[in-house]
């Protein structure tokens, strides 16, 4: 029992660990995304053609930041489901 309760302490440390570290890249990406913005509008269209490599850097940046997000979003409930059921 004491295993049992040790894994389920575990779990709701993980759970509140992600959905706190999800919650801080969600402000993260706030901030990133209103940069992005604001560089795409200040370089957009250079002659070089290399702020579009930039640019999409960026964007793929901020794709990954989601998925990031969604996904500890989605391992806090999950553990925290499990945690529950212990």
């Amino acid at each position: 029992m004491s295993q049992l309760n040790s894994v389920k302490q575990q779990l709701t440390r993980i759970s509140t660990d992600a959905k706190s570290t999800a919650a801080g890249l969600n402000g993260f990406k706030s901030k990133f995304s209103q940069s992005v913005s604001l560089i795409q509008s200040t370089i957009g269209g250079s002659a070089q053609g290399v702020d579009k490599n930039m640019i999409q850097s960026l964007q793929t940046a901020e794709k990954q930041l989601d998925a990031a997000i969604a996904a500890l979003q989605k391992a806090s409930q999950e553990a925290s489901k499990f945690a529950s059921r212990l």
